[in-house]
């Protein structure tokens, strides 16, 4: 006889003890001492009893020994010695205690696979579907506007490109056929921050229509080489509270804004700039100290102009983060603000919305932060952008967009 046949054999002759155990005592006694005990035969008729039960081992000498040698007597065919030892933990030698335990490895293991396929489909499906990007429509009522006015946002594009030199992705925004079109920041990378990506892209968008470029913060440690908060702005030009110019800091050397003007883009640096689309004028304000501890030291001026004068205008307000809308609450920001920054959480979550930003942790949106999508903000509309970048494999439940935003009388 094999080692395999003798083990099979070994737990059905264990198993038929136990029925035999079972049919010998009554069942409240079965109950108690079914699964406290294991047999090991250790001799031609010498068998060990292991138990393992929580009574005391001598209780259950007294009410079982003599039943367990009857019953592995009358398998045996005779007389067998039995000793019974107490052990601390049972051996699985219970056929049917075996069946379970690897009916529940088979199914622990199958579960983990199950969740490590889906997790690696779930990866390569979204993977493939970022290799493109939607078209997010909003729309915007203004008494102010005598037609519809047609705003694109392109934002946090970090370097990536949609078709050779971002040709797929200036030909969508033809044939969108807008009346602005706005950059808000991150549209080159800090890991790779060449210009001629910029200006590639932008010579085709200013053929498009009128186009605005906000500085994120990746322009800015290209740009600056330090974070525009109050603290860093005021070292870096030698003021404090008291002697502040905002203008100061738009006269720092700035290259990249020379390149992008050179290819007909506005670069907007705390100022504003004034449009006529049909019979409506359009003020578009763009941010550059977007920390909330400078904002308001290097806007107040420009920023107090771009609200109150021409209050008739159409008012929109580009900004790269929307920080300053979660922290200030002003009257009025504009009649539309448009940002990005938040890339929508990388990870969306079905019901509980986006899964993490840096600023805002795990689940940033329920905490009050504004990271994807339509808010209102002072009574109007803020759109925050997820942005264009496509080069990390777990953005999930979250495809690249493109915004555009439809601005009616009504």
């Amino acid at each position: 006889m094999d080692k395999k046949t003798h083990v099979e054999d070994f737990d059905n002759m264990q198993d038929q003890v136990r029925e035999l155990f079972k049919e010998s005592v009554s069942k409240k006694a079965y109950g108690i001492w079914e699964d406290s005990f294991d047999v090991e035969k250790t001799g031609k008729k010498n068998f060990t009893i292991h138990y393992h039960g929580i009574p005391p081992i001598k209780t259950f000498k007294k009410e079982c020994t003599d039943v367990l040698k009857d019953c592995i007597a009358s398998l045996e065919g005779g007389k067998v010695k039995i000793k019974i030892v107490k052990s601390e933990a049972p051996k699985v030698t219970n056929p049917r205690l075996k069946k379970n335990i690897r009916a529940f490895k088979f199914l622990f293991f199958g579960m983990i696979f199950a969740c490590i396929s889906v997790f690696f489909i779930t990866i390569l499906c979204n993977y493939i579907n970022n290799r493109d990007f939607r078209e997010t429509f909003y729309n915007v009522s203004s008494l102010k506007v005598n037609e519809r006015i047609r705003v694109v946002q392109v934002s946090d594009l970090h370097s990536c490109v949609y078709g050779n030199g971002n040709s797929d992705l200036a030909e969508r925004i033809e044939r969108l056929e807008p009346d602005i079109i706005i950059c808000t920041g991150d549209i080159i990378d800090k890991a790779k921050p060449e210009a001629v990506f910029a200006m590639n892209l932008c010579s085709k968008l200013v053929k498009i229509a009128p186009t605005y470029y906000i500085y994120g913060n990746n322009e800015v440690e290209k740009i600056y080489g330090f974070a525009l908060n109050e603290k860093e702005i005021d070292e870096k030009l030698g003021f404090d509270k008291t002697n502040r110019d905002e203008t100061k800091l738009l006269e720092l050397k700035d290259t990249y804004e020379q390149s992008l003007e050179a290819t007909g883009v506005k670069v907007l640096k705390n100022e504003k700039d004034t449009i006529t689309l049909g019979t409506t004028n359009v003020d578009i304000y763009g941010v550059l100290t977007s920390n909330p501890s400078s904002f308001w030291s290097y806007t107040e001026k420009s920023f107090a102009d771009y609200i109150y004068e021409n209050p008739d205008n159409l008012k929109i307000t580009a900004i790269h983060e929307p920080f300053i809308f979660q922290e200030f609450d002003p009257e009025f920001w504009g009649d539309l603000m448009v940002c990005g920054h938040t890339h929508g959480g990388i990870v969306r979550v079905p019901v509980l919305g986006p899964l993490y930003t840096n600023e805002g942790g795990i689940f940033p949106e329920r905490k009050g932060d504004y990271v994807y999508g339509r808010y209102v903000v002072a009574g109007r509309p803020l759109i925050v952008s997820s942005g264009l970048e496509n080069k990390g494999i777990f953005r999930i439940n979250n495809q690249p967009e493109l915004v555009i935003v439809d601005i009616n009388k009504f």
